[in-house]
């Protein structure tokens, strides 16, 4: 029984077909990965996190941006949350602001907090607060590894209101993409184990639902008519995930890619999901972002390329 299992968390004898919702194509000049993505829909923009360093060292720098969210203050200004791994991995939210006359963005303060453990994915919930998923608690290749395939309830997910931090959930098993729905009052996590949980009042994480998706889910999308986007990221099949992470500068080692649409009912009580975009990992290795904007489809990968595709309406 453990075997099997272990041969199904794996994904072992899973394969992955290409389809499209429309022409695709690489977006030039992304080198180093597209793992997240924050979309500005009113001014058109979207701002990319490239470059993680996760686990495995990457560069000199210590600059490592991981998950992103956006909120617009009351001045109007777009105020952006960064988490941000350094060289030797500790770890950080960013907070900037963006300049729209000068195109740039401008520094407002670093935030760090004994509980921001692994921070993976976060939230804006208001100028100075947010929701941050802890995806686990070890601090190398090898023991989060056995932390995923174990099921070790090691992640959590914190609330910092600008002040302090609160735990949300102190023990959760891989909590990774989060965000809100579009009345901002239920939250949304992803797990690394093939679910969605739907919680009503983020302050307090009363259950709603689970939505079981038999693929390891990534960073979350909610758009205009309040879908949930999901990427199951480098991880439709887990065993080629775990080769291609390890190695990203490895051109010939790729993981496929998969991003899934999720319809609610009123009241969260049913569910339709369908599949949009799926490859074999050519075209895109180990996504881990879907973002939809006017019949256009920006995807991202953790370590590698970021994807533009158009949308017919009839594939979604």
């Amino acid at each position: 029984m453990l075997v099997f299992s272990f041969r199904l968390m794996l994904d072992v004898n899973k394969r992955v077909y290409n389809h499209r919702p429309g022409p695709c194509r690489v977006v030039e000049a992304v080198e180093h990965g597209s793992e997240d993505i924050a979309l500005v829909e009113d001014e058109g923009i979207a701002f990319v996190t490239s470059g993680v360093q996760y686990l495995t060292p990457r560069g000199k720098e210590n600059f490592h941006p991981h998950g992103i969210s956006h909120i617009t203050t009351s001045l109007g200004i777009v105020r952006l949350f960064v988490i941000n791994h350094s060289k030797s991995f500790q770890h950080s939210v960013f907070v900037l602001d963006w300049d729209s006359k000068a195109r740039e963005l401008n520094l407002v303060k670093i935030i760090e907090d004994e509980k921001f453990i692994r921070p993976n994915d976060l939230v804006a919930v208001s100028e100075d607060a947010f929701i941050l998923s802890n995806d686990g608690s070890s601090q190398s290749s090898l023991f989060n590894m056995l932390e995923i395939l174990s099921m070790y309830p090691s992640g959590s997910i914190v609330f910092y209101d600008g002040k302090v931090s609160h735990w949300l959930q102190s023990s959760a098993v891989s909590p990774n993409g989060i965000a809100l729905d579009q009345e901002r009052l239920h939250l949304i996590v992803s797990h690394i184990n093939s679910e969605i949980g739907y919680f009503q009042d983020y302050r307090s994480l009363s259950h709603v639902a689970d939505i079981p998706l038999l693929t390891s889910a990534d960073n979350l999308y909610i758009d205009k008519s309040g879908a949930v986007w999901t990427v199951s990221g480098a991880h439709p099949v887990s065993k080629d995930a775990i080769k291609h992470l390890g190695n990203c500068e490895d051109l010939k080692v790729y993981g496929p890619s998969q991003v899934l649409r999720i319809v609610f009912s009123k009241g969260y009580r049913s569910w339709e999901i369908s599949e949009p975009f799926a490859d074999d990992g050519r075209l895109i290795s180990s996504s881990s972002i879907a973002v939809p904007y006017n019949n256009q489809l920006l995807i991202g990968s953790v370590c590698r390329q970021l994807v533009h595709c158009d949308i017919r309406p009839e594939t979604i």
